[in-house]
């Protein structure tokens, strides 16, 4: 394929490194340190900026919000009872809570017999 007005061009070195042109760090915001994310879709890659992790938990929990909108309908009331008295619940406390159910007990003894 031969280059296209507009494609960036960038050389491989003896250890497989490039040097991210400055058109494309300007466009991606780059600073030192930053992770690049690679797609690769048929004969196509794209590039673009990783998310740090505080993004990722911020798009991880908006995500989560708007699956509990979409879905809230569909609840029964024994689900819809049970996201009221859950409500604000840390993660231990959801284990400390689904730990001690009796099922729980009894497919733990089950399978490891403790």
């Amino acid at each position: 394929m031969y280059k296209k007005d507009g494609d960036l061009e960038a050389t491989l070195s003896a250890g497989y490194q490039i040097t991210v042109p400055s058109r494309v760090r300007k466009l991606l915001k780059l600073e030192p340190g930053d992770k690049l994310v690679f797609d690769i879709g048929g004969e196509k890659l794209t590039a673009k900026k990783a998310l740090t992790r505080k993004e990722q938990i911020e798009e991880f929990f908006a995500e989560m919000e708007r699956l509990d909108k979409k879905y809230d309908p569909y609840r029964t009331p024994k689900q819809k009872k049970m996201k009221e008295v859950t409500k604000g619940w840390t993660v231990n406390q959801f284990h400390r809570y689904f730990d001690g159910l009796p099922e729980t007990k009894a497919y733990i003894k089950e399978k490891y017999g403790v």
